[in-house]
């Protein structure tokens, strides 16, 4: 699966806050943000490929990406005492936590398996919910953790998130390979969806795709909302820059996709969800779709 995944430099730092206010992408929709590790276990796959995260100095510093990871310690404890200094202040109004976990790192690397962050935090928030959570994850690690998410639903609003950007079981090299393939993760979708919790499928960014009626049916059947991006729109920067300096859109101009560098192309295959979709607003598009559950809205 990972081939990357035993030659990881992993340590353990301490943690210092785990809720922290949100600004740029997400603000606007979240209040706060939550990552409970820093670095990538997939770095070398194809999402590390043009991931936004390696171009954060204060993420990465100075270490090559998809070469490390950072498990944060003590994150029950730190997110306890902020989440009663903001649910129950000494003086003025309680505080409203509409938190996207993760917007740096992924929440479930191989890693969470051993290490169990994630899932030591969602236990807590049982006990202290926040008012609204998205987990926004590229793997299908989430249904690990199905138990815990069912007990979290009945405290809160809980949306899961789970990037799937393509029908393709692998892009010609020289891509890298996926971390973990598209069909594991609408299996997990499919689990989570089946069980009542609120799931998202989140195509971002969109690569070339096989069969784009499929693709949308297969994502239809197991999700309440999609939300598709392009990097042109939504790598945070203008006109994709962040994504230019990758080698995302070489790649695809060198194998035959360049039409996928377009908007154009993006453009047709919203039309595409829409119809399968059929109700408009199960359909986001960029940085609206991402934060319009956040402001309360559906899309």
């Amino acid at each position: 699966m990972l081939s990357s995944e035993f030659d990881m430099q992993v340590r353990h730092i301490p943690c210092q806050t785990i809720i922290n206010p949100t600004g740029g992408y997400l603000e606007g929709g979240f209040t706060h943000t939550i990552n409970l590790y820093r670095g990538c276990a997939l770095g070398n796959t194809l999402c590390g490929l043009y991931c936004y995260a390696q171009w954060n100095p204060y993420h990465v510093q100075g270490r090559k990406w998809g070469a490390f990871l950072d498990i944060k310690e003590g994150v029950t404890e730190i997110y306890r005492q902020q989440y009663d200094r903001l649910k129950h202040p000494r003086s003025g109004e309680p505080k409203p936590l509409h938190i996207f976990m993760s917007s740096v790192t992924e929440p479930y690397p191989p890693q969470e398996r051993k290490a169990r962050r994630t899932r030591q935090l969602l236990e807590e928030m049982v006990h202290r919910p926040p008012d609204f959570l998205v987990i926004q994850t590229h793997t299908p690690l989430v249904a690990d953790d199905l138990a815990v998410l069912l007990a979290l639903h009945e405290r809160c609003r809980l949306q899961i998130n789970i990037t799937v950007e393509t029908d393709k079981l692998q892009l010609p090299p020289p891509f890298p390979p996926h971390a973990y393939s598209p069909e594991s993760r609408i299996q997990a979708l499919h689990t989570l969806h089946a069980h009542g919790l609120v799931t998202v499928a989140t195509v971002s960014p969109l690569l070339p795709l096989d069969n784009p009626w499929r693709f949308a049916r297969d994502l239809e059947a197991v999700s309440n909302q999609v939300v598709l991006d392009h990097y042109l729109l939504g790598d945070g920067s203008p006109q994709g820059l962040r994504t230019k300096q990758t080698e995302l859109p070489r790649l695809l101009k060198e194998t035959g996709f360049d039409d996928w560098n377009t908007l154009e192309k993006f453009e047709a295959i919203v039309g595409i969800f829409r119809e399968v979709f059929k109700a408009s607003p199960r359909v986001g598009v960029s940085r609206e779709g991402f934060t319009a559950s956040g402001k309360g809205a559906h899309l």
